[in-house]
């Protein structure tokens, strides 16, 4: 059997967020003889998934682009890369801000399939909005295939441009109902016999915690006024 296919995923990082869990449950359950996932990130810091990647025969680029800030430096590096790495034949780009660029340098060093891939259907209206809207408008200039998780995701970046949508996939065994793991960690945290509302999901403008709250508010409102029974609210967050 020959080598398999090496596919680079750019990303600010892997760290323990959206995309990068749905990436990995993807790459956990490829077949690895086949197709191999590696990952070029901004950062240089060690990473929430390093350490499983490697065990599983990938590897983590890393380059300092989001600490340093220095674009022309960035640029160099990324030129660099490819060129000390001719096994691409797929580059993946999940990060519009910095996708311009590193799909511009994958073109340019004959990478034949580049592809751009919207996880989102709205950018937080920060001191950063600007700059980010531009950077989505030059997304698509380098990238041979447009990727979706959603319609809405596909036509908030790409507008009228063709895509695809490539639907989040989850292990839905994962998911499963189990009612001696359910009692055994309400009674680990205190929750037993209570009615509870739980999210997880990190602390970020994106995921709108300002509405989740007022939602956790009146739903409070009616549990109270509609019986006696001891009502609790749980939210896991990370940074």
């Amino acid at each position: 059997m020959g080598e398999p296919i090496r596919v680079l995923h750019i990303l600010q990082r892997m760290e323990a967020g959206g995309t990068q869990a749905l990436l990995m449950n993807i790459y956990r359950k490829i077949d690895r003889t086949k197709v191999q996932f590696d990952f070029l990130v901004v950062y240089k810091e060690k990473q929430f998934y390093d350490d499983e990647i490697e065990k599983m025969g990938g590897h983590v680029y890393k380059l300092s682009f989001r600490e340093d800030l220095n674009l022309p430096k960035f640029q160099k590096d990324l030129a660099v890369f490819f060129a000390q790495h001719h096994e691409y034949k797929i580059v993946h780009c999940h990060a519009y801000t910095i996708g311009y660029f590193c799909l511009k340098a994958a073109k340019k060093a004959g990478i034949p399939v580049r592809i751009a891939h919207s996880h989102n259907n709205e950018t937080v209206h920060d001191i950063k909005y600007l700059p980010k809207l531009f950077m989505q408008r030059m997304f698509t200039k380098n990238a041979t295939d447009l990727f979706a998780c959603s319609e809405e995701a596909g036509k908030y970046l790409f507008k009228d441009k063709p895509f695809q949508v490539l639907k989040n996939a989850i292990d839905s065994q994962n998911f499963i109902a189990d009612v001696d793991t359910r009692n055994a960690i309400r009674k680990e945290l205190g929750l037993k016999d209570k009615f509870v509302v739980g999210h997880v999901g990190r602390l970020h403008p994106q995921k709108n915690h300002d509405f989740l709250i007022d939602v956790f508010a009146e739903i409070k409102k009616k549990k109270q006024s509609g019986r006696k029974r001891t009502f609790g609210l749980c939210a896991f967050s990370w940074k």
